[in-house]
């Protein structure tokens, strides 16, 4: 096993774990409104649990949030909030009156136009938890004016499709929305500003290893078959892992195994023991005792609660 390859990066196979994560975290973005605001305006879309996130098609606003002085947005920014931060765009510098949050847009004709396009970004939130941890809790960049002319496009072609009401343009609005977070964070990524797991995704070495625990939890993902996959010794592995991703190999593989195993008891009903093997755990005893270590109760209260929820939040739609 080589102990320092820092210099044969070429000898790493390529994997795209990005898009294997957001597959599995079943990533996807939905628009719940594009508007025009005119006059005293101001929108707040934090508590969702989800990833809130405004583009600014047209016009101006500002961005109030946390401790820091309002920032002015302009067209083709984008800003996104991965920890639901809550945050309050506005037409003025000055932060709005309560009354004046989420009420209903004035007319076009009551002063310059600002053209929102607003959503979310869905994910699984405990599956992703130590991807997200990585990232700040607010993220504002100028897609418009983006290095990658990709970015440029896109965010115009969803400022177009936003515009105009065409058949099919709910639906095309919400994967483009989709296609523009990817490209934000190809972008910031290239340009070194992503830490975390998001960093990792984009290491060849880790990447590799991050895809395989990602598709096989139920395979043993020794360090030093992860250490060799990466062409790294286990030290050098192991400390640039945890690093990236702020666990050791080890965490991180007990992590997603438990957690795929969580969704899968919530959202299915497979048996313990079928959900126990696909996840790596020879045993009911030896997934029960992990699980309950990591959770603090049972599978199968988590499956009982979490069904009791799911009833509660059906009754109240």
């Amino acid at each position: 096993m080589p102990k320092n390859v820092e210099s044969v990066s070429e000898t790493v196979e390529f994997v795209d774990a990005l898009s294997d994560w957001l597959r599995r975290i079943d990533f996807r973005a939905e628009v719940f409104f594009r508007a025009e605001y005119c006059g005293n305006w101001a929108v707040n879309t934090s508590g969702s649990n989800n990833v809130p996130f405004h583009l600014v098609a047209q016009g101006e606003g500002w961005l109030h949030g946390e401790a820091k002085p309002p920032q002015r947005l302009l067209p083709g920014n984008l800003v996104f909030f991965p920890h639901d931060q809550a945050h309050v765009l506005s037409a003025t510098e000055e932060i709005p009156l309560p009354e004046v949050v989420n009420r209903t847009p004035a007319m076009p004709d009551e002063g310059p136009a600002t053209r929102l396009v607003c959503g979310y970004f869905l994910l699984d939130r405990q599956l992703a938890a130590p991807l997200l941890a990585g990232l700040p809790s607010t993220i504002v960049l100028n897609l418009a004016d983006a290095p990658s002319s990709s970015a440029r496009e896109l965010v115009h072609l969803l400022m177009r499709e936003a515009a105009e009401k065409r058949p099919g343009g709910d639906v095309a609005v919400d994967r483009l929305a989709e296609l523009v977070f990817i490209e934000a964070l190809r972008t910031e990524g290239e340009a070194g500003r992503l830490v975390g797991v998001f960093s990792a995704l984009g290491d060849p070495r880790l990447g590799t290893v991050l895809a395989a625990i990602h598709r096989h939890p139920e395979e043993s993902h020794r360090l030093e078959d992860m250490a060799a996959a990466s062409n790294l010794s286990e030290s050098a592995f192991t400390q640039r892992f945890k690093k990236a991703v702020g666990m050791t190999p080890g965490q991180y593989v007990r992590h997603w195994r438990l957690q795929t195993a969580a969704r899968a008891l919530r959202e299915t009903q497979r048996a313990m023991t079928d959900i126990a093997t696909s996840v790596g755990y020879d045993s009911d005893v030896a997934f029960r005792k992990a699980f309950r270590a990591y959770f603090d109760q049972s599978p199968g209260a988590y499956r009982q609660l979490a069904s009791v929820h799911s009833h509660l939040t059906a009754s109240d739609e």
